[in-house]
């Protein structure tokens, strides 16, 4: 269904989703399936539509299913879905305390869900109300350690984030054994890739979420905004072409800290922790005590001279993101049902999604 959507979208050009619904009713009906399928596949289709970058017409390769909060209920563990007018089909989930956590939830309100043939996706929503922070942490990225520093003279290095570039390597070679071994036999390989792409994805996820549930826990525990670097463009600086050897490039095009910030902010925006991005230049250039220049030392090491200190370069830089200053003035009150913001502002009220 939503490649045929998709199709339609494509030779009739529709200025919206609902033009599309217009369009493609009438095809799409003749599955006898329930009305919401028809719209969720025009609405699916559309947003692809919208996106599509090529000149060739995307399509879909994997069965799937999503369903409005209004099509679908949830009685504890047992989901109904729809297949016609009155016909339906009963799913008895898996569960966990951590699921049960948002299903048995009364505050929460229900959004979209979207079934796959291994999985079970529901979509939550809550209000929540931003607190003003009493404090602040300053959170360094870099390749194998995330350093994070509070007004309360809390400081931490995760070193987990080594373990992640180390999973990468161990990958990457193992990716490149497999294209080797089996260069003449493209549907092995696909599988193999597939296959061990999704072992790399799931350790190293894993780890990353780790790591932001301590910082999150820590801030809401004692009321902080987190800070981070906007790390915008940061790869363009590892193209091929820029004078680098590929085994350095395909090291820092893995780097995941797209993945720690954006674990963070989801999940400082579900408890209503205020999150916001400062520039990142000169972050590791001045003592944050003094504001003297300090000099580099080996081994990532700093010292300054009028304080007679030495420094770790990430703790350094972390404190420094603490203490840059940030707009105060918070965004005009909207209401905003399941969306999260990109640019780490908070209004006083909006829905979060999780």
């Amino acid at each position: 269904m939503c490649n045929d959507a998709l199709r339609i979208a494509v030779r009739e050009a529709p200025t919206s989703r609902f033009n599309l619904i217009r369009l493609a009713y009438e095809k799409l009906k003749a599955y006898g399936l329930h009305t919401h399928y028809i719209l969720s596949a025009c609405e699916i289709a559309y947003s692809v539509y919208k996106n599509k970058r090529r000149k060739s017409t995307p399509f879909f390769k994997r069965p799937f299913i999503k369903l409005d909060n209004q099509s679908y209920q949830l009685n504890h563990l047992l989901l109904r879905i729809p297949t016609g007018p009155r016909k339906f089909i009963f799913i008895i989930l898996y569960d966990s305390d951590y699921h049960l956590s948002f299903i048995d939830d009364p505050r929460l309100k229900r959004g979209s869900v979207i079934i796959t043939p291994s999985s079970v996706s529901i979509a939550f929503s809550k209000r929540i109300d931003p607190f003003e922070p009493l404090g602040y942490m300053g959170m360094d990225t870099n390749e194998r350690n995330a350093t994070v520093s509070a007004t309360d003279g809390y400081c931490n290095q995760f070193l987990e984030m080594g373990e992640v570039v180390e999973i990468k390597e161990r990958y990457r070679e193992i990716r490149a054994s497999i294209s080797r071994m089996t260069g003449n036999d493209r549907r092995i390989s696909k599988e193999l890739l597939s296959k061990y792409g999704k072992r790399e994805r799931n350790r190293s996820v894993t780890r990353v979420h780790r790591v932001t549930k301590r910082i999150t826990c820590h801030a809401k525990e004692h009321q902080f905004g987190i800070k981070m670097e906007k790390l915008t463009g940061i790869t363009k600086l590892y193209r091929k072409g820029n004078g680098q050897g590929k085994p350095f490039r395909g090291r820092m095009n893995t780097w995941v800290f797209g993945m720690l910030q954006r674990q963070v902010t989801y999940k400082a925006e579900w408890d209503g922790i205020p999150t916001y991005f400062v520039n990142p230049r000169g972050t590791s250039r001045n003592c944050p005590d003094c504001g003297t220049r300090v000099v580099r030392l080996a081994g990532r090491k700093l010292y300054c001279q009028k304080c007679d200190k030495e420094w770790d370069r990430d703790i350094l830089a972390s404190k420094n993101i603490m203490a840059c200053a940030v707009p105060q003035v918070r965004p005009a009150k909207r209401s905003c049902e399941g969306e999260r913001g990109d640019d780490g502002s908070n209004p006083p009220s909006r829905w979060r999604e999780g």
